[in-house]
């Protein structure tokens, strides 16, 4: 499990706990107000708003002063160091706060991209699995009520088996990010001789209309968010 994989159990259980009224698509709903919500606020509370708020007055009348300035531009080059010296200075009280708060979105956005991108096909139905290098000849392989698997193979002898316990497209070598991300389903073993499986399962839709590539999750998430965020920035008043 990677560090931003962390809160995943406490997300599922919020979101179980909002599947016995909601559907999918008002969950997302919700979710993104958390989101929107929830980062401004934690960015409030871990920034020096007071400090931002000087920080935004000087920058703004270091920039009226250079303004109103009718001078030589020779001249003005005090001026124009502490226009750029404000802006700075405001840049720099701002910058620790905003990385931290997103913190816990970057979780959030891991979790739901995880079990509201994809679905498994239905059972019928196999997804195509792709494997690098292409010579090694790759299988779905569902068996009852069991989870599927892949299984990669070269001239008979079996290489590698993945167990899909969820709908994950990409199984790879372990990484030196996946101490951030891990992936659910796994690594490859380094000496198995197979790069890469990708897998193409379908993408969730929870729109009804416009093209395929607008009914996916974001096309909720990220509006929503979006519209939650400006109103709190403005009813909180953050600086």
């Amino acid at each position: 499990m990677g560090l931003f994989d962390l809160p995943g159990p406490l997300f599922a259980a919020i979101d179980r706990a909002m599947a016995m009224a909601l559907s999918p698509a008002w969950r997302l709903a919700c979710w993104a107000a958390l989101a929107g919500a929830g980062t401004l606020m934690l960015y409030k509370l871990m920034s020096p708003q007071q400090r931002i708020g000087q920080a935004k007055r000087a920058a703004r009348e270091a920039r009226q002063r250079l303004n109103a300035f009718d001078g030589e531009l020779s001249e003005a080059g005090p001026l124009i160091r502490a226009q750029f010296v404000a802006a700075f200075r405001h840049l720099g009280l701002v910058i620790p706060g905003t990385l931290l708060s997103i913190l816990p979105l970057l979780a959030l956005l891991v979790w739901l991209d995880g079990h509201y991108a994809r679905s498994y096909p239905v059972a019928s139905e196999a997804p195509v699995v792709t494997t690098s290098p292409r010579h090694l000849e790759s299988r779905w392989v569902k068996l009852g009520d069991e989870p599927p698997r892949v299984q990669v193979s070269r001239g008979g002898e079996l290489l590698a088996e993945v167990l899909v316990s969820s709908p994950v497209p990409i199984v790879e070598h372990r990484h030196w990010w996946n101490w951030l991300f891990a992936n659910p389903l796994g690594y490859l073993p380094a000496d198995s001789g197979i790069e890469r499986i990708e897998i193409a399962f379908p993408e969730r839709e929870y729109l009804a209309y416009g093209p395929g590539w607008m009914r996916s999750w974001l096309t909720i998430f990220f509006p929503v968010m979006l519209v939650v965020s400006l109103l709190m920035f403005r009813w909180a008043k953050v600086q």
